[in-house]
């Protein structure tokens, strides 16, 4: 009994002395003057994140702030032994309100901020994608392609290769809609081509049906802020913005005027990038030495 006694005793000693220690160096650290001088400063470098901008049943993306991480900043810079912003460590801050727990919502562009562009293609038939898809290789342009579940069927081949060169393939439904198990049966075609979900609905108007059906299955759904019927190069000068989802049906005047209409992008310093990186809620670039895994 009296060991039992004895072993009690040695192990509240250990943890007594375990929290003391920690206590003692706890409060060690915040009497230092880098530590001081850390907290002191950490606003000045403090990035906010962008909440999701919500109007009624449509949604733009925000922005991943970051905000220092006192403790990791200060173990750099006691090493160092004086502050220095450089060897600041940071930790990611998400926005309060997202896309990410909002399906419901359409995604009309993508934000600002990013000073991005996205061209979608609208594919339901072979003819003239193959002039559109040797035009964006050339230029070294990753564009998204809306495609229907038939032509996918009938075209496996095309739209691996348009995989292999790296452009999105997304889920444009069935005859012109989207269908409950027909949804589910193209997602599985472009994930055995793809070994990606797909995770984004098209539409160009509003339709709570289709919007439904894609939040069950958590997919977002985008009815883009630019849709392309005639005349791109015009349309697109006129109206387009950084953020802008910019859709074209795969016709004569997109085959003719698409090399323009980049060229006009890139010459305005517009980024073009697909569909799913455009709308990510990505890092703000003034945020350093900081990983979204952190």
């Amino acid at each position: 009994m009296k060991s039992v006694i004895k072993y009690i005793g040695i192990i509240v000693l250990i943890l007594f002395s375990f929290f003391y220690t920690e206590k003692a160096v706890t409060t060690i650290k915040k009497q230092d003057p880098l530590m001081e001088e850390i907290e002191n400063l950490k606003d000045e470098y403090d990035v906010d994140a962008t909440n999701a901008k919500i109007d009624e049943n449509k949604i733009i993306p925000g922005i991943i702030g970051c905000e220092v991480d006192i403790e990791k900043s200060y173990y750099n810079l006691k090493r160092l032994g004086k502050f220095n912003s450089g060897l600041l460590s940071y930790k990611v801050v998400k926005p309060n309100i997202s896309i990410e727990n909002n399906y419901d919502k359409y995604i009309i562009s993508g934000n600002k901020t990013k000073k991005t562009v996205t061209l979608i293609f609208k594919v339901k038939s072979g003819a003239k994608i193959d002039n559109i898809v040797n035009i964006l290789n050339r230029k070294n342009i990753k564009a998204t392609f809306f495609i229907e579940g038939k032509f996918i069927e009938e075209n496996m081949g095309m739209v691996q290769n348009l995989i292999s060169d790296k452009h999105e393939i997304l889920n444009y439904g069935y005859n012109n809609g989207y269908d409950k198990d027909l949804l589910v049966w193209n997602n599985n075609l472009i994930e055995l081509l793809n070994y990606s979900n797909p995770k984004f609905c098209y539409l160009e108007k509003e339709d709570i049906n289709t919007l439904n059906l894609c939040s069950q299955n958590k997919m977002k759904t985008v009815i883009p802020n630019l849709i392309i019927k005639t005349n791109p190069l015009i349309e697109v000068k006129k109206n387009v913005s950084y953020g802008s989802l910019i859709s074209f049906d795969v016709i004569d005047s997109t085959n003719k005027e698409l090399n323009l209409v980049i060229n006009y992008l890139q010459s305005k310093g517009y980024k073009i990038d697909i569909l799913s990186n455009h709308v990510e809620e990505s890092l703000n670039k003034s945020c350093k030495n900081v990983r979204l895994s952190d």
